[in-house]
């Protein structure tokens, strides 16, 4: 039970602004076409793989400590670099998240989107001053919603064996794209799981963590690219625009899986910080705020990318550690 919950927590972490939109999805793997489809497996094999060596390495190493990725690192230099972009990413990744929400909350009650995004946060933080064991328990009720809402509307949107056309079929290197969408949302995971990893016992419960996650992931990914693919356009919010034409019930239960999936990452990205910074230093995150009125969609295009090429500096030097701590 203690592995699922873990899993779960996994998934919250990642299943975010972007994903839960569609226009993360459709980012990094629908505009490829049906190559696409092979990106998503490809990303779910190393989402398990790594997931797992990030679990380990909390298990093993940093009991009863708190995660330093300067750790990580043999030079003082590159690890103060590396602590630097750590902050800099969560503040980011967080005004994304809170942008997202405000905009999720106005396509489903009309709110204000600025207001919205203020309610957001103050929730999201309001959840980490709970503690760890709330945060968990966020993701266990909110995650299950989410794989439900995404199961039905890629049923009832796209009918079997009728998919269209992609709505863009751009040529570029499919694998190159999966290998960055990893990366990106693995900066934010593995904060999470080196700190969810010394609740675990062995190597069988942080795989089985792993697995539930990376299956979970895989899953929600296929059915969203299943829906991108049949698509006229792509608006700010695909998949809230798909419930919505399966029948407006449908839209504004999927408007509220869609703030759900914004705030379980919310909610992981300043979980993350506070096992940095402390909990006392959670009010620093209210400088998210503005980041969050540059705008949801142009956020994600400009800024994900970016983030996930940088953020390979991050994880990397996992691999190279995990392997020493196991030799």
């Amino acid at each position: 039970m203690r592995s699922v919950m873990v899993g779960l927590t996994y998934v919250g972490a990642v299943v975010g602004a972007g994903f839960a939109s569609g226009q993360e999805i459709y980012l990094f793997f629908s505009r490829y076409g049906k190559a696409g489809g092979f990106g998503v497996g490809l990303a779910g094999m190393l989402f398990f793989a790594l997931g797992w060596l990030a679990l380990e390495r909390g298990r093993v190493t940093l009991a009863g400590d708190r995660f330093s990725v300067q750790g990580l690192y043999r030079s003082r230099f590159w690890s103060d670099v590396a602590q630097g972009m750590v902050l800099g990413f969560l503040v980011v990744g967080l005004g994304v998240v809170v942008a997202g929400g405000g905009a999720a909350l106005h396509e489903v009650s009309g709110m204000p989107a600025g207001w919205g995004a203020l309610g957001s946060l103050g929730l999201m933080l309001g959840v980490v001053w709970l503690g760890p064991k709330m945060v968990v328990w966020v993701n266990a009720v909110l995650v299950p919603y989410l794989v439900v809402l995404a199961a039905l509307v890629s049923w009832r949107y796209v009918p079997r064996g009728t998919l269209s056309k992609p709505v863009v079929a751009i040529h570029g290197h499919w694998i190159l794209s999966a290998l960055l969408y990893v990366s990106y949302n693995l900066f934010t995971a593995i904060l999470i799981l080196l700190g969810l990893g010394r609740s675990l016992t062995s190597s069988r419960q942080t795989g089985l963590a792993a697995l539930v996650g990376a299956a979970l992931l895989t899953a929600m990914a296929l059915l969203e690219h299943r829906v991108l693919m049949a698509l006229a356009t792509i608006g700010t919010l695909p998949l809230l625009e798909a419930a919505k034409a399966v029948h407006p019930v449908m839209g504004a239960l999927y408007g509220l899986s869609l703030w759900a999936a914004l705030f379980t990452t919310g909610v992981a990205e300043a979980f993350a910080f506070t096992e940095r910074m402390g909990p006392r230093r959670l009010w620093w995150l209210i400088a998210a705020y503005p980041l969050s009125t540059l705008g949801f969609e142009g956020l994600i295009s400009t800024l994900y990318p970016v983030m996930g090429l940088l953020a390979i500096f991050i994880w990397v030097p996992l691999l190279r550690s995990s392997n020493r701590t196991h030799g």
